[in-house]
């Protein structure tokens, strides 16, 4: 019921924008309550362009931030090395004990 109102009042907006009746029209059941009718609106004035607002000043807190930041990412690049490092020691010895099984460690 409230899906053919909704139907019936698109229909009606579309032919108040349009001027001409629209084609589905015909398929549709008339409603059992009246059908709204909408206002016309007059096309939207043109807006102005907001100005850019300028840069930020660098504060003392973006700045401590940044140097966390920073300091965070050379931690990890720290790590990132040193976890390197051993899997490259960890891969020789495995290389080695496949090689020469002599040399294989025992843990």
């Amino acid at each position: 019921m409230e899906r053919d109102l909704l139907i019936a009042q698109t229909m009606a907006f579309v032919q108040s924008v349009t001027g001409k009746k629209p084609e589905a029209d015909t398929q549709v059941a008339p409603p059992s309550s009246p059908v709204i009718e909408f206002e016309q609106f007059e096309s939207p004035v043109e807006v102005a362009a907001t100005p850019r607002k300028p840069p930020v000043a660098r504060s003392a807190i973006r700045e401590e931030i940044e140097g966390r930041v920073a300091a965070f990412r050379a931690h990890q690049q720290r790590f990132d090395r040193e976890r390197d490092k051993h899997f490259n020691s960890v891969l020789t010895g495995i290389r080695a004990a496949i090689t020469d099984p002599s040399r294989a460690s025992t843990r």
